[in-house]
């Protein structure tokens, strides 16, 4: 039986789709749960549907002090933090040739650079806690596929790449780091392509998993917080492809 009693968790991203599904299953597990995201009203509307006493705070994963200041409200609310999920990510869809610097750097700030970021201030209090990181990478640090960015799937490798050193580094000071790598899941992050596909589509894409469907954030949040859980204890340093079997096909 997994369970979060007495514990507290922070996710990143954590006011829409998958971040905000592992919200809520954290919170039916009986944690105390912070949920960060960059948009205020947004974010404070979000918790509330998670439950009145789970906190929202305001932050940008990409900015050093801002992600200081959040750990910091985490760990003067709740006294500790023993599970960090770091969700938040953005997605682009520009080949090389067609990307610009610019646009690069935020995707990596987001989505590398953030979850460095997040992990670096939250480290003191999860090795207080003996605690656990789980990130969410994607099932295309593995493979590629039309119509999503080279620097989408560098940045997702990255991921993987740091939640192994993370392992190895803090390992012997109690703290697991673990990944998780979905496939397509609908969310707020892909929205404008799940809606623009016909019904005809969108069988056409459940057809290329062998389960026959893409996933549900409910599917991502399972596999998050078994990671998290005691019954992971001895699971450190994994890239857990949560994708219908897709990669193996």
């Amino acid at each position: 039986m997994i369970h979060f009693e007495g514990k507290a968790v922070l996710i990143t991203g954590g006011t829409s789709g998958i971040g905000l599904e592992t919200a809520r299953l954290a919170r039916e597990l009986g944690a105390r749960v912070a949920v960060a995201g960059r948009r205020a009203d947004h974010g404070r509307a979000a918790a509330a549907q998670v439950g009145s006493d789970v906190l929202f705070v305001p932050a940008d994963v990409s900015q050093e002090g801002e992600v200081q200041r959040m750990v910091a409200t985490v760990g003067e609310r709740f006294g500790r933090l023993d599970v960090l999920v770091n969700n938040a990510g953005i997605i682009s869809r520009r080949s090389v040739h067609e990307e610009d610097a610019a646009r690069w750097d935020d995707l990596m700030g987001v989505n590398l650079r953030g979850t460095f970021l997040c992990c670096k201030y939250a480290l003191p209090l999860l090795t207080a806690a003996r605690g656990a990181i789980v990130n969410v990478a994607s099932n295309l640090a593995f493979r590629t596929q039309q119509g999503r960015s080279p620097a989408y799937n560098a940045s997702k490798a990255g991921v993987v790449a740091l939640t192994q050193a993370l392992a190895v580094r803090y390992g012997p000071d109690g703290v697991r780091a673990n990944a998780v790598c979905p496939g397509f899941v609908p969310t707020e992050l892909n929205r404008d392509t799940w809606e623009r596909w016909t019904p005809e589509e969108r069988t056409r894409v459940d057809e290329q998993y062998p389960l026959r469907r893409v996933g549900t954030p409910r599917d991502v949040a399972n596999a998050i917080l078994f990671l998290a859980s005691d019954a992971a204890g001895w699971i450190s340093g994994i890239s857990l492809v949560i994708d219908g079997g897709r990669v193996a096909s």
